[in-house]
C-alpha cells in the first residue's frame, strides 16, 4: 500500500520574509505565576548563594581556571546575562533593571508550553521568579496515556 506523504508548508515567496517564530513569553493565555525570594527558588545555585552571602569560597566557573575563590555576588553571578524579556526586580520598593538570569527552563510540546525563569537582582540581592504554564499542556507521555486509555474504551 502507497501512503500520500503529508504536503509540506509552503515556501515563503521569493523576497518574503521567513514566518516569525513563536517565541515562550508571546500569547500568555493567562497571569504568570510569580514570587519573590531571598533565595532561589530554584534548584540550582542555593548552596553557592548561602557561601557567597556568609564570605565562604565557592568553585571558579570552569571557563575561568580552577579552584575556590571568596566573591563578591556582582563578580559571582558576572556571567550570568539580562533577561531583556523580563528584565525588572519583582521585589516591593525596588523595581531595579539591574538583573542576571540565572535560571531558564522551556517545554514546548504540540503547540503548548510550560516555562519558568529566576533572576538575581545586583541591587537588592533578591530573587524574582516568574512561571507560566498553558492551561492545557500536557506533557507527551500524558497525551499518549490519554490516547491510548481512549483506543482501549473504543472511542477514536
Amino acid at each position: 500500500m502507497v501512503h500520500a506523504a503529508a504536503a509540506a508548508p509552503p515556501a515563503p515567496a521569493s523576497g518574503q520574509p521567513p514566518a516569525k517564530a513563536p517565541r515562550y513569553c508571546d500569547a500568555l493565555q493567562q497571569p504568570l505565576e510569580t514570587a519573590v525570594s531571598p533565595e532561589p527558588r530554584a534548584p540550582v545555585h542555593r548552596v553557592e548563594w548561602r557561601k557567597v552571602l556568609g564570605g565562604e569560597p565557592v568553585e571558579i566557573n570552569p571557563s575561568l581556571g580552577n579552584g575556590f575563590k571568596v566573591m563578591s555576588v556582582a563578580e559571582w553571578s558576572a556571567r550570568w546575562k539580562s533577561n531583556p524579556d523580563f528584565p525588572g526586580c519583582l521585589a516591593e520598593g525596588c523595581g531595579s533593571g539591574d538583573t542576571r538570569e540565572h535560571y531558564f527552563t522551556q517545554t514546548w510540546c504540540r503547540g503548548k508550553r510550560v516555562w519558568a525563569s529566576e533572576a538575581l537582582c545586583l541591587a537588592c540581592h533578591r530573587f524574582s521568579w516568574r512561571s507560566y504554564r498553558d492551561p492545557d499542556f500536557k506533557t507527551p507521555e500524558q497525551y499518549e496515556k490519554e490516547l491510548w486509555e481512549s483506543l482501549a474504551a473504543g472511542g477514536k
